[in-house]
């Protein structure tokens, strides 16, 4: 038999790091409203028993508007969990109440679920200088409380614990005083269960030393919003608060858009300056490797051995060698913004320009979710309610480039810089930056002409939350940008680079009027490259790359080398520069296609979403190549 509990929240209290830490996944969290769009599942194993948690999107109230509101109501209107864990934050818990009080209430017309609290960072609480009753909050809402923080894993095996302990229970004890363990600072928090309940865990004090906190509790109303005021009130003491500033300097009206430009910067500075020597180490120990490996493989036939160490193995080390190092330096870098709570805040600074294109910031949010991934963008753009908007914001999210462009644009951006000696990181940085802003720029524009013309509407508005400032978790922000991020998109890579690999050697060995096949492709594109400021080398690789946008400059190299041209002599101060602009907008990969076609279920909007970019990349770099030719 398998148990379900569900948990809701508001936005940003921390649900999917409750979730993840209860599961062992490791879904993608971040200290921004509306990382979660969709019911996320997991499991455990609980003495025995399996239990399936659900993490729902963030909500305010069961009756809001927003996509996320009605996905998350929508569910709970259609299945009954047998523990129901509202998660609560502590530094706002009036306003976490006002939705356990509504959902109390559902529980009560259910009958079959149970309530449970999840009072969580009650760590940033004490730093705010706040302390709660737990014991008298427990009586109040006359359901278990469970204490949880980030910095105490401890507390999550008590709460999964207490959430088996509801479903045990017959039925939840009402009327009656709720009990506590006042556990010393360096012992585990114990959960607070109605008294009537057997209490699994041991106290860290004699039985006759728990006590229930003499507050009084007020009487709750009809009223949620009201009651849940009462309800913070009584059962939180504020003390001294520290002063927080830094608000004051990132949003303030004439510092805000520089510190962007110098945040930038300096992210694209320390990857371009940090990444160089790594990749070269890497080259030469893929070097090295190959050396070996075609001593071991000399048994092989000499075709089959060809395939795999010049086709396969070229092209995947090529790629790791191109990729790795500027992942590993730029993804910890961004996790760190993330979890700081900055990207909110730059949402908040975008919302007024997008408010001039008939949008609004939450395409901000989607746009930051687009540096990493363009198919994750394009499923947040759920959290934007209009449904015009939405649709313009999916249409423009490649303009922003992923994490599979970014390696690319550094290594363009050196050579735009490489003439004639070692370009510096601080111009290289410099340029990047100013290509973001290019992108940044195009996607407003776009918006303006979508929102203006075939997708006319009502200007959309949103409400956005400022997360408050916390400290990253240096072990959980290594491993998701590393793991979660670096390792994962280079293993996308690789499962795409291997037969992309295979491909090209094959190309290169089949003839068309008497020269290579891949050779022939590449001359047959270079009228068309031409007019792009490119080469058919270019194109084609640009072509061969749709599967993962990861692949272009190594496809790029490895073409050039097959095709009998010199690699180091594949990008003048012209094809660079239009290859970084093509880079920057063209089709998106294939998972960005096919999740726009999975969210928009239409292939007129899904082709849109491929012509959309390309033409305006086909467009600048035509334009760019005509200034070339005047000058040239």
């Amino acid at each position: 038999m398998t148990h379900t509990v569900a948990f809701a929240g508001n936005p940003n209290v921390g649900k999917s790091t409750v979730f993840n830490a209860l599961t062992g996944l490791r879904q993608h969290t971040g200290n921004w409203t509306g990382k979660t769009v969709d019911p996320a599942r997991g499991h455990w194993t609980l003495e025995g028993q399996r239990w399936e948690a659900v993490d729902l999107p963030g909500i305010y109230s069961l009756a809001g508007g927003s996509p996320e509101e009605r996905v998350a109501a929508d569910w709970l209107a259609a299945n009954r969990p047998e523990v129901l864990a509202v998660v609560l934050d502590a530094t706002a818990l009036e306003r976490s109440l006002a939705l356990a009080l509504e959902l109390r209430a559902l529980t009560e017309e259910g009958g079959t679920t149970r309530l449970l609290l999840c009072l969580n960072l009650t760590d940033e609480a004490e730093r705010l200088g706040l302390e709660i009753d737990v014991p008298a909050l427990a009586r109040a809402m006359d359901c278990p409380v469970v204490p949880t923080r980030a910095d105490r894993r401890e507390s999550y095996e008590v709460l999964r614990h207490t959430i088996g302990l509801c479903a045990a229970a017959r039925r939840v004890p009402r009327g009656v005083p709720c009990r506590t363990c006042p556990a010393s600072a360096d012992a585990a928090p114990c959960a607070v269960i109605p008294s009537g309940a057997k209490n699994p865990f041991s106290c860290q004090l004699p039985a006759a030393s728990c006590s229930v906190a003499a507050s009084p509790v007020p009487e709750l109303g009809t009223d949620p919003i009201a009651a849940a005021s009462a309800l913070a009130a009584a059962v939180t003491k504020r003390g001294p608060r520290p002063r927080r500033d830094w608000d004051r300097l990132l949003l303030g009206k004439w510092s805000a858009y520089p510190l962007v430009l110098l945040l930038l910067f300096g992210l694209f500075y320390l990857t371009i300056r940090g990444a160089n020597l790594p990749s070269a180490l890497l080259e030469r120990a893929f070097e090295s490797l190959g050396t070996v490996l075609s001593r071991a493989l000399s048994g092989l036939p000499p075709k089959l051995r060809s395939l795999l160490l010049e086709g396969v193995y070229a092209t995947a080390a090529k790629v790791t060698a191109v990729m790795l190092p500027p992942m590993a330096i730029f993804f910890p870098l961004f996790s760190l913004l993330e979890d700081l709570g900055y990207l909110p805040r730059a949402a908040f600074l975008l919302d007024r320009p997008f408010a001039a294109c008939g949008s609004c910031g939450r395409q901000g949010l989607c746009m930051c979710m687009g540096l990493g991934c363009n198919a994750v963008g394009v499923t947040g753009c759920r959290i934007i309610p209009d449904g015009k908007a939405r649709l313009a914001a999916l249409l423009t999210n490649a303009f922003t480039p992923c994490n599979g462009r970014f390696p690319t644009l550094i290594l363009l951006t050196g050579l735009i810089l490489d003439r004639g000696g070692k370009p510096s990181a601080l111009a290289a940085a410099g340029l990047l930056t100013l290509c973001l802003l290019l992108s940044g720029s195009l996607t407003l524009l776009c918006t303006a002409l979508l929102r203006r013309t075939i997708l006319r509407g009502e200007e959309a508005g949103f409400v956005l939350e400022l997360p408050p400032f916390r400290r990253p978790g240096l072990g959980r922000l290594l491993l998701r940008s590393l793991l979660d991020r670096s390792l994962r998109v280079l293993g996308r890579a690789l499962c795409v680079a291997a037969p992309a690999g295979a491909l090209i050697w094959l190309l290169d060995r089949l003839s068309m009027g008497g020269a290579p096949l891949l050779t022939a492709l590449a001359r047959g594109l270079d009228p068309w490259a031409a007019k792009l400021g490119l080469t058919g080398t270019l194109l084609l690789a640009f072509l061969l790359s749709f599967p993962a946008n990861e692949l272009l400059l190594p496809l790029a190299l490895l073409i050039a080398g097959r095709a009998g041209g010199d690699p180091a002599a594949l990008f003048t101060a012209r094809t660079a520069l239009c290859a970084a602009v093509f880079t920057l907008f063209h089709w998106p990969c294939s998972t960005t296609v096919l999740t726009v076609f999975h969210e928009t279920k239409s292939l007129r909007w899904t082709a849109l979403s491929v012509l959309l970019p390309t033409l305006v990349g086909a467009l600048l770099c035509m334009a760019i190549n005509g200034i070339f030719r005047i000058f040239s």
